[in-house]
């Protein structure tokens, strides 16, 4: 999961954030709403700048994700899960993580 805040997204940030990334920081990490935030902020503007995803999402839209998993206690969906429910979404989380392997250099 690390990675892939790490490395960002190239697409799909909106799912990303919804099924994995606010229940993974809020109900697996333990972060205050206000630390949370600040990581998917962070994962947003790394994203833009990375590969110009810069579409705005609203700090209003995190931060209601956010309550909304940690008032639920929801974990983030698996990668299995993931495969089944958003093929296109586990593809560039795949992608990122196997980028995030190989470093800079090619595989």
């Amino acid at each position: 999961m690390e990675k892939v805040i790490e490395k960002e997204l190239s697409d799909g940030r909106k799912r990303f954030i919804l099924y994995v990334l606010s229940a993974y920081l809020v109900n697996v990490k333990g972060l205050s709403e206000e630390e949370a935030l600040q990581v998917v902020q962070g994962f947003i503007e790394n994203s833009c700048r990375n590969h110009s995803n810069c579409e705005k999402i609203y700090e209003s839209f995190i931060r209601g994700d956010l309550r909304r998993v940690k008032s639920k206690g929801l974990r983030p969906v698996s990668l299995e899960r993931l495969r089944e429910k958003d093929p296109e979404l586990y593809s560039l989380i795949e992608k990122a993580l196997s980028e995030a392997d190989c470093g800079s250099n090619e595989c």
